[in-house]
């Protein structure tokens, strides 16, 4: 199983050129979630039903025939927060945006400052809470062009450990005819909200270029802060 899915995932990549030089309630994200981008919405069912009753499927259950349609956009990180959770498989149309191979690349390494410090901690709950991450970004290339993109983060399970991989997968909401011809350099957030086991999500507000911090007691019992997104508790 384990050489089905790294042969479904590593396609060859190449640089293109620009022609222009424990066990889980139900999680039911329709209720709580939007989720844009169809990749995302597959991928996230699919974990789901493999999942069961458990917190979070294994990776030897990952059957990469069973979202074919969508193997291009989906990844496998290790979860090592000191190496920068690298890449252990990345599919093709993720090595076209990113204009090169993403295998023993770093994730962290894609974004910047406050950035990079929300995604680890948005990676270390995935791992900690066996807690799904649903994060808007806009890609930007060399020459101004942007595309709206969302990624996904969802807990694997790897030989029965629990902190091991993070399955995820990166798509643009709408894809421009430039998309693999122009390579994205720039990633930056614009919106995270995370989808709990009990059902209750958490949406993290960006918070304005100069954050004015609320009274201690206007926030007691609302949630915490991760990077530079707030996060409140939300309904069902």
């Amino acid at each position: 199983m384990a050489r089905l899915l790294l042969n479904g995932l590593l396609t060859a990549c190449r640089r293109p050129a620009c022609a222009e030089a424990g066990q889980a309630a139900q999680i039911r994200p329709c209720e709580s979630v939007t989720m844009k981008a169809v990749t995302t919405k597959e991928l996230f069912g699919y974990w789901n039903r493999l999942r069961g009753a458990r917190a979070a499927p294994e990776r030897s259950d990952v059957d990469p025939g069973a979202i074919r349609s969508i193997l291009g956009d989906t990844f496998i990180l290790e979860a090592d927060g000191a190496a920068g959770y690298p890449f252990r498989l990345s599919g093709s149309r993720i090595c076209a945006i990113t204009g090169h191979e993403m295998r023993g690349e770093h994730f962290l390494s894609l974004w910047r400052g406050p950035d990079r410090a929300t995604l680890l901690g948005a990676l270390e709950t995935v791992s900690d809470d066996a807690a799904v991450a649903v994060l808007g970004a806009q890609g930007t290339t060399d020459l101004g062009r942007r595309v709206d993109l969302e990624l996904a983060l969802l807990p694997l399970r790897h030989r029965g450990r629990t902190h091991a991989r993070i399955l995820g997968s990166l798509a643009p909401v709408e894809t421009p005819y430039w998309l693999g011809a122009c390579a994205v350099t720039r990633f930056d957030l614009s919106s995270l909200r995370m989808i709990w086991p009990s059902g209750r999500n958490r949406a993290f507000s960006d918070p304005s270029p100069e954050p004015v911090t609320p009274a201690p007691h206007a926030l007691a019992g609302l949630g915490r802060r991760i990077g530079r997104f707030l996060v409140f508790d939300g309904g069902r």
